[in-house]
């Protein structure tokens, strides 16, 4: 069996030095914030649920940053981008859950039972004729096991439609990542807005996403392209973390103000040397 040696295949990737830069920076962010996370993690006590929900989805966002620099590193710009999203969804429902924290900490954690359900149902729906029968029982067996929670937790989980019919929540809050986003406040609908307009022109299968993919090919190599796509990724990805990073300060003390100062100057530094 061939395995693939990620160390030799990322170091055959190199950048020109004006994308070097930008990386440079955007890595020092991510190496930052470990250190701080890590810093916290010794003294944080998670003693209640909403502090449980932040120690885990900040662990979970940390990783995001991580693999935002990776992508990027690899040259993998499409799902770079896919990621961006994903710290902008994460830190939504963080700012949304603070708001109401006890009430929606527990709505939050409570869902557990009807997804645990939903995921043994959908899968024993897809291989219970074809999967191993020995897997299958266990798995309805497990779904039986949380059968009573899942019924209990219906009750909480559904709401009357205008014709008085019940309908399940579409999520734990009943309330998409940009319906949650407006009741956050403008500065993060705002947030919402760029993110989902700015990364969905890379995601989305459609012509416009395609735009640039050739430029990568090591025949149609444009280091301009390249450029321009990385520093956009990393601005995006900068303008999240700013606001990440001010609602870590502002409840629960972590020190990132020096960064908070530093990072819109060092963008202008970069945007003035290499798109003049």
């Amino acid at each position: 069996m061939v395995r693939v040696d990620l160390l030799e295949t990322i170091g055959r990737i190199d950048f020109p030095k004006e994308v070097w830069e930008w990386l440079d920076f955007f890595g020092e962010i991510v190496v930052f914030t470990q250190q701080e996370a890590s810093y916290q993690d010794d003294r944080f006590i998670p003693d209640n649920p909403f502090k449980t929900y932040f120690l885990y989805n900040i662990n979970k966002d940390i990783s995001t940053l991580n693999a935002i620099y990776i992508l990027l590193r690899c040259e993998i710009i499409h799902q770079a981008t896919s990621h961006v999203r994903l710290f902008c969804e994460s830190l939504i429902t963080l700012k949304y859950i603070s708001l109401d924290p006890d009430v929606r900490s527990n709505l939050f954690w409570n869902y557990n039972d009807i997804e645990a359900y939903k995921i043994a149902s959908s899968i024993l729906e897809w291989e219970g004729f074809k999967a191993n029968p020995q897997h299958v029982k266990r798995l309805e067996a497990f779904r039986d096991s949380i059968q009573e929670r899942y019924e209990k937790a219906k009750e909480t989980y559904t709401i009357m439609d205008k014709n008085g019919r019940k309908k399940p929540f579409i999520n734990w809050c009943n309330k998409s990542i940009a319906a949650q986003a407006r009741e956050c406040g403008p500065n993060f609908h705002r947030l919402y807005d760029l993110v989902y307009r700015q990364m969905s022109s890379y995601i989305h299968g459609s012509s416009w996403s395609l735009r640039r993919q050739i430029s990568y090919s090591a025949k149609h190599y444009q280091p301009n392209i390249v450029l321009n796509d990385v520093a956009q990724i990393i601005r995006i990805s900068l303008v999240v973390w700013i606001e990440w990073a001010n609602f870590c300060i502002d409840n629960f003390h972590w020190r990132l103000a020096k960064s908070l100062i530093e990072i819109p100057k060092r963008i202008v530094e970069l945007e003035s040397k290499h798109f003049s």
